[in-house]
Order: structure tokens, then C-alpha cells, then sequence
């Protein structure tokens, strides 16, 4: 019998365009003054551009681009060559454009398990070392990839236990971890010390820079508390950096970088014993649209490092107008030392998902952190004016909370679901 979910006839598109627009009314407002979950907004018209641009090309497959869309090809070579660039890469560094952070992450790990098998043939059972902090996708891949996924127990004043990090190396590790910075409190990793554990065991270091990638390279012309991170440290072997975050290109791409372009004989997946000859991808993902590649190529000539630095400099200002309002609350703290974009504050006198509760209540759209328990936001440009606001509503929440009048719900901490 045939499903009777799938509609008899055609309507219109004017119909059904009604529907959806009615659908999203409950959607998120992904770039509103009282949202503070991630989302990477400098301006209507950069999204604007990065729009326009990923229009021309949506129907353009990327899979195709070196065979058919010569342009496109243009684009990823000349998008790769600013990447590397800006993370300070070697004259033969190589790597590829992906259609996320997840992605990158993954072909990070696939490209180190297969470089681990080449080079270091008696391992027989293959895991990788990675702070308490790193980034989900890490677990993800090493699911999908056979690989054992050693988190450390956890964090040293809210940075990586790089003690705690070398004590889990063993013969069969074959990769180690950095992130610059993480996502849960924002202060970038001594990736320096923990390229010390890389050197000594011939591992390869990996430098998740999907949050910072388009952040610290600015930022650090300005800021000097932001430590080594990306390739000007030898023992990195590759970094990720998403380009639909703070490079403000439309979802999704994403880019991994590699110290040397010899190493893509890693990250490839090539097949040719079938009828239709040679298929190689540098990702998971095989056909894809090329309007993100066309966006992010539009987005990062339009605005050139000045652009970028200058958006940086406005940002980081934005978040320090923050951090004074809620230190300056009673009971408030910020964990860590934030060197990009996303923070977390906590307290020493009240219950902070209660707080989260109240702050709901009057239309704040925020994330929960559970080590410590936390608020987390996450700064673009259009918060410029609202820290007075907010900090305002924090203190009348806060003293909500410490008289019973708000008590804290159940709701978790969740990332994304």
C-alpha cells in the first residue's frame, strides 16, 4: 500500500511557501540583540554578500569543480592560499575545504589514523590523547574510524592538563590535541607545551581552530595575551577553521589545513576499481553545492585582512564591555581568560541555572555549561549597545534567585541536539 504521507497531488509553490514562512515563526531569530546562542553576524551586509554570492553558485556541484567549474576551482585554490596565510602555514602546506568543523575534525583524524599506518606500522590498536575540553566531533570521528579517544580528566585552571595529557600516551598513540580555543571558556590552549608531548612521542598535533581560526590571527596583532597557536609552532601537523563562523562565509565550509601538501596522500579517499574510473575526495562528503565555496571566496576579498582585523578589534571590545558589567555584579565571575568571542560566567553565591531560568524569562536566548555550572554567551556585533541592558536583568535575576522567588528548573546542558 502506498504511504499516505506523501501527498496525492501538487500544491503551489505560493502555498507552500506560506506554510513554511508560518512554520518558522517559532524559530530562533538567529541574530537578535537578546541572543547570545552561536551565531556569527557582522553586519547585514556581509550576510548580504555571502548570500548573494552563495546564490550564484547553489546549483554549481564543488565535486566537480577541477572538470567542470573552473571558477570554482579558482576560488578553493585562492581560499586555501589566504588560509594558509593567515594561520602562518609553510610555502608547501597543502589540505582542503570541508562543509564544517565536524568534517575538518574527522579528516583530521582520518588523514593522522593513516599517516599512524604508514609510518608507524606496529601500532595495533591506534588512540589519540585530547584535553577535557575538546570538541565533541573528536569522539565522532574516532567512532566512525576504529580509534580509542583518551580525554583527559580534566582542566587546569580552565586550561588543558598537559601533564594529565602526556601521562595517556602510550606506543599506540598515534595523535594528540589542541584547540585554539575551545568552545567551553574561550581561553586558547598551551598548544606549545602540548607540542612538547607531540615532539617527544612523534605524535601528530592537531590545532582545532573552528572557533578561532578567523579570531586569533586579528586578535593577537593587538592582544598580546594570546599564545602560540597555529603553524609557527613546528610540531603542528594540521588545524582546522571554519570559514562559515567568524569568516562570516554562509553554511557550510570549513577548511583543514595540513603542514605539508605530501600528506593529502593521507587525507584522500581514492577508488578507480569500478566501471567509471578514478573517484578521489579529500572529505566525507562527495557532491556539494558550491554556493558556501563561492561565499566564503566572496566574503574574505570583500573585507581583506583589514576588514577582518577591524571586526576583531570591534567584537573584542563588545565582549570586554561584558566582562566588566558581570564582574562588576555582585557574586559574578568569568571563567578563565577568553581570548575569542564565547565566555562563560558563573557564581559564587546562587544557583546559575536558576539564574539561566530568569534570564529566559525576560527573552535572553542563552547556553548552559556544566564544569562549572555556567552561562555561556557567545558575542557578534549586533550586542553592541545591549551590556548595560543585560547586566542590568542579570542583578534583578540575581537577587530573584537568592530570595526563593526563582528557583532553577531541570533543563540540562546542551550543545546542540
Amino acid at each position: 500500500m502506498r504511504n499516505t504521507r506523501f501527498p496525492e497531488s501538487g500544491r503551489s509553490w505560493a502555498e507552500i511557501r506560506d506554510e513554511m514562512l508560518r512554520e518558522r515563526d517559532g524559530d530562533l531569530e538567529w541574530a537578535t540583540r537578546k541572543s547570545f546562542k552561536p551565531a556569527y553576524y557582522a553586519g547585514d551586509e556581509l550576510v548580504a554578500i555571502a548570500n548573494e554570492a552563495y546564490q550564484l553558485y547553489i546549483t554549481d556541484n564543488a565535486l566537480y569543480a577541477h572538470s567542470a567549474f573552473p571558477s570554482l576551482a579558482r576560488y578553493e585554490r585562492d581560499v586555501m592560499a589566504m588560509l594558509h596565510e593567515m594561520l602562518n602555514a609553510p610555502v608547501d602546506a597543502g589540505g582542503a575545504l570541508t562543509t564544517g568543523g565536524t568534517e575538518s575534525n574527522f579528516m583530521a583524524v582520518k588523514t593522522a589514523r593513516d599517516w599512524a599506518r604508514s609510518t608507524k606500522p606496529q601500532i595495533s590498536s591506534p588512540n589519540m590523547v585530547v584535553p577535557r575540553t575538546a570538541h565533541p566531533s573528536f569522539d565522532k570521528a574516532a567512532g566512525m574510524l576504529g580509534i580509542e579517544v583518551r580525554r583527559a580528566a580534566g582542566s587546569i585552571e580552565f586550561k588543558a592538563d598537559v601533564a594529565a595529557m602526556a601521562a595517556l600516551v602510550d606506543d599506540d598513540t598515534m595523535m594528540i590535541v589542541a584547540s585554539a580555543p575551545p568552545y567551553p571558556y574561550g581561553e586558547t590552549d598551551p598548544v606549545q607545551a602540548i607540542s612538547g608531548v607531540a615532539k617527544e612521542a612523534d605524535l601528530w598535533l592537531h590545532v582545532d581552530g573552528c572557533l578561532g581560526g578567523f579570531i586569533l590571527p586579528f586578535a593577537r596583532e593587538f592582544d598580546d595575551s594570546i599564545p602560540d597557536f597555529d603553524f609557527t609552532i613546528d610540531a603542528v601537523s594540521s588545524m582546522s577553521a571554519d570559514l562559515h563562523k567568524y569568516g562570516y562565509a554562509a553554511k557550510g565550509i570549513s577548511a583543514l589545513v595540513l603542514r605539508d601538501a605530501e600528506l593529502e596522500q593521507y587525507q584522500h579517499v581514492s577508488f578507480d576499481d569500478w566501471p567509471s574510473g578514478l573517484y578521489s575526495t579529500p572529505g566525507v562528503a562527495g557532491s556539494r553545492s558550491g554556493g558556501a565555496l563561492a561565499s566564503a571566496w566572496a566574503v574574505m576579498n570583500h573585507l581583506g585582512w583589514q576588514g577582518y582585523r577591524e571586526i576583531v578589534r570591534a567584537h573584542l571590545d563588545i565582549r570586554t564591555q561584558f566582562i566588566d558589567t558581570i564582574e562588576a555584579a555582585k557574586g559574578f565571575y568569568v571563567v578563565a581568560q577568553p581570548h575569542a568571542y564565547n565566555f562563560a560566567f558563573a557564581s559564587t553565591e546562587v544557583d546559575m541555572f536558576a539564574v539561566a531560568d530568569g534570564l529566559g524569562e525576560r527573552g535572553w536566548t542563552l547556553a548552559r555549561s556544566n564544569e562549572p555550572a555556567s552561562v555561556q554567551l557567545m558575542i557578534n556585533r549586533i550586542h553592541e549597545d545591549v551590556a548595560e541592558e543585560f547586566a542590568a536583568d542579570l542583578g534583578a535575576v540575581a537577587e530573584a534567585v537568592r530570595t526563593g522567588q526563582i528557583v532553577a528548573s531541570d533543563s540540562p546542558a546542551i550543545y546542540a541536539t
